[in-house]
């Protein structure tokens, strides 16, 4: 069989250093700018409507709309640019008005009852 030449290690010479993966430092992003801001739900027959219902069956005056009030952030993130995040705050409950059914509130945006 032929193999290639082989390289002896030489005893006197010190053995080079393992090469280790360098860690970056990745800066933790950091809020650009926040502000307090209104939920918006999008519907085909209303277009944008700053609340919900609780309820299928839509009862003017029951107490059952729900507001829901956000902490939206801009973050710069070094991969993507610029991220937007929206923490809740708050979800105030009103009356329903008169007028054109709100869309119905999704439930994972539902506060827990007691």
């Amino acid at each position: 069989m032929l193999a290639g030449p082989v390289l002896a290690l030489d005893s006197m010479k010190p053995t080079p250093p393992q090469s280790r993966a360098l860690s970056v430092p990745v800066p933790s992003p950091v809020p650009g700018y926040c502000w307090v801001d209104t939920r918006v739900f999008y519907t085909l027959r209303l277009g944008p409507v700053a609340f919900c219902r609780r309820n299928l069956r839509y009862r003017p005056g029951a107490l059952e709309c729900y507001q829901f009030i956000d902490r939206v952030c801009n973050t710069l993130d070094p991969v993507n640019g610029w991220v937007t995040s929206r923490s809740p705050i708050d979800a105030q409950v009103f009356p329903c008005p008169v007028g054109p059914e709100p869309p119905v509130c999704r439930t994972l945006d539902m506060p827990s009852l007691p």
